[in-house]
């Protein structure tokens, strides 16, 4: 169980749990509810990528990811929805600010600023908790692995893209290689000589004189 504080305010608990399928830290705040922490999908790390380079993600709540969550976190009457993405620099620097989304008749809009404020605390403590556990690396392999299949196939397609890109730039140098070629048994076959008949030269008016 993890106690902290917020702005010196009366100390949280939270149970944390951790996903090794998915690759991600859910962490259980008593009496407001759920937080899912890991790495942003879209942006997950490579293995060789700096830490700090790394794109966080925290999901309001516990289950598939989503708009509405269960165990959806509750903070001063407003229940956070929705799903952010944080840098991991930038959690370190203090900076985080993180504006949940809530349902007002069925349409999503941004919490007050003081939740938002309130939920960027939270999530920035147990962020930084999740960071500093001696199972995170696993974690993060993991995160890999279940990003790897979506990976392979964005990938492909770049792969496939850039295959046909050399493709066509192999067709257009062996084009252009031929048209050089051209040009250079035009200049090695000598000037061409005037053939009889021919008109003669601007140069040369005086050829015309007398006609």
């Amino acid at each position: 169980m993890l106690t902290f504080t917020i702005d010196g305010g009366p100390a949280l608990e939270a149970a944390e749990f951790a996903d090794f399928d998915t690759g991600q830290a859910v962490y259980r705040v008593t009496g407001i509810g759920a937080f899912t922490l890991g790495w942003d999908p879209d942006h997950h790390p490579e293995a060789d990528q700096d830490p700090m380079a790394e794109i966080l993600h925290v999901a309001y709540g516990t289950g598939p990811i989503g708009f509405q969550m269960d165990e959806a976190p509750v903070l001063f009457g407003v229940t956070l929805a929705g799903t952010e993405s944080f840098a991991r620099a930038g959690l370190d620097a203090g900076t985080v600010r993180l504006r949940p989304y809530r349902l007002i008749i069925s349409a999503p809009v941004r919490v007050p600023k003081g939740t938002a404020r309130r939920a960027s605390a939270i999530v920035s403590a147990l962020a930084r908790h999740w960071l500093d556990q001696p199972w995170t690396p696993e974690l993060r392999r993991a995160h890999e692995r279940h990003c790897a299949p979506r990976s392979l196939h964005r990938y492909g397609g770049l792969i496939a893209q850039h295959e046909e890109r050399m493709r066509r730039l192999r067709e257009d140098h062996a084009y252009y290689l031929q048209r050089a070629d051209r040009a250079t048994a035009v200049l090695h076959a000598g000037p061409v000589l005037s053939p009889a008949g021919a008109p003669p030269h601007p140069s040369n008016p005086t050829e015309t004189a007398g006609r």
